[in-house]
């Protein structure tokens, strides 16, 4: 049985604090569309795409309201929030424009959508939302927006033709720009206390290390926006083995150029993360309720039990010698293109001064050993000679520990700084804490007598 998802889409009226709801049969029901596969619904343009014959056009991807996943029928719901703005587009003909009191006693297709509903016009009614909410899941944030992209693409000589969403969501909003030129790229993200900068770094980073990063054509500190040149090759999960190799090997060399300058790389922007941050940052996430709220209580006592050997084990990696670097932080092929014939590393929210070995957190997703092997090899090619083979292995072994640490940290703070109904789609500290606690017990098995 393959994945389908049911997408929903609660449309706003531009005016007055109301939802489309289109008959169907004798009932009514949200906009809906049903998909193949197990959509992720920050990708933004798929989900504009897929409502546009719906509704006649295309409209704009505020957030997501409310998902939930079938396993065992493996279904996804999502409902989304949404917006036009087209302002001659009209309404279907088969569809109505409903507001809380039109609700009660309306026949709904999908009856199980009802208090959700209500509770979403009543918020419309009291024109309320919570304060951690982003700009761009708010109404009218894309003028303001527009105009900033326009004078920009103006400035490098080109007209905007048209705005497309690529990827929304609690964390960032990226925005593809087609223009009479090239195309550009905006993006930005949600500021919260383990993420940098982005603009103003990614425009530091790519003046320190050209070639490497992508520079900023444009950057306005005070909002956090950026505009980026179209790359010329996105990477994608399936890349061939040798150019998986060689983003390892090129961002290894990146990360040896920076060991001698983190304290420029803080100054810069980037976030002191080193292991002796890690360390003391562990006993407040395995006590934090929230943290270890998805585990079992077996799991959060033995992680509070481990707490002291996990601290040993950020010691020992730490004596180990390697120097701390740049890190990436989410480091994988989505998030690396070429451009003018290099390849470029990008999203740099996550950046910090760390452990490397932090950012081969994406090998433990290769299934194939004699894969996961050569792409280990390609990244410790640039570290020859920093010390022995052994060593270097030793230290893989260590960070493989710490790494999920590191992660359960960052979604430690991403989660908090979340509006309620955004955190389950980031809740991911437990899976980082699961691994950690399962690498560490293995490891520390071995090393028993």
């Amino acid at each position: 049985m393959a994945w389908r998802s049911h997408l929903f889409g609660a449309l706003r009226h531009p005016t007055r604090p109301e939802i489309l709801l289109l008959r169907t049969d004798r009932s009514w029901r949200l906009p809906h569309v049903l998909l193949p596969g197990r959509v992720w619904t920050a990708d933004a343009h798929l989900v504009a795409s897929a409502f546009e014959p719906r509704l006649g056009t295309r409209p704009w991807l505020l957030r997501r309201i409310h998902a939930a996943e079938d396993a065992e029928v493996k279904t996804v719901e999502a409902i989304v929030e949404l917006e036009v703005h087209d302002e001659s587009w009209r309404a279907p003909p088969h569809g109505r424009w409903v507001g809380s009191s039109d609700l009660v006693g309306l026949r709904l297709a999908d009856e199980e959508h009802r208090s959700l509903l209500a509770r979403f016009l009543e918020l419309l009614v009291a024109d309320e939302a919570p304060e951690q909410r982003p700009p761009w899941a708010r109404t009218g944030w894309l003028d303001a927006v527009s105009r900033w992209i326009t004078s920009e693409v103006g400035r490098l000589g080109h007209v905007v033709v048209r705005l497309e969403q690529v990827k929304h969501w609690s964390l960032s909003s990226v925005l593809r720009i087609t223009t009479d030129g090239p195309d550009f790229y905006f993006k930005v993200p949600l500021r919260l206390p383990l993420f940098v900068e982005e603009a103003a770094l990614t425009a530091r980073l790519a003046e320190r290390f050209p070639g490497y990063v992508p520079a900023p054509l444009a950057v306005d500190p005070e909002h956090g926006w950026m505009l980026l040149p179209a790359f010329d090759e996105l990477f994608e999960w399936e890349a061939p083995l040798e150019i998986r190799c060689e983003v390892l090997r090129r961002f290894a060399g990146l990360q040896r150029l920076t060991a001698g300058v983190t304290a420029e790389l803080v100054e810069h922007g980037c976030l002191d993360r080193r292991l002796q941050v890690l360390e003391l940052q562990i006993d407040p996430l395995v006590n934090d309720p929230a943290a270890v709220a998805l585990l079992t209580d077996v799991e959060v006592a033995e992680l509070r039990q481990l707490a002291p050997a996990l601290k040993e084990l950020c010691r020992r990696l730490n004596g180990l010698g390697l120097p701390a670097t740049l890190v990436h932080g989410d480091l994988h092929l989505l998030n690396v293109a070429r451009l003018d014939g290099s390849i470029v590393y990008f999203d740099w929210t996550d950046a910090c001064v760390a452990h490397p070995f932090i950012d081969l957190h994406s090998l433990q997703w290769e299934q194939e050993e004699s894969i996961r092997a050569a792409l280990l090899s390609a990244y410790l090619e640039p570290w020859e000679g920093v010390d022995s083979a052994a060593r270097m292995l030793e230290a893989v072994s260590l960070a493989g520990v710490v790494t999920p640490l590191h992660h359960a940290v960052s979604y430690q703070h991403i989660v908090a700084g979340l509006e309620p109904s955004a955190k389950p789609e980031l809740d991911a500290t437990h899976v980082f804490l699961r691994e950690a606690l399962s690498k560490a017990k293995s490891l520390l098995g071995a090393a028993e007598p």
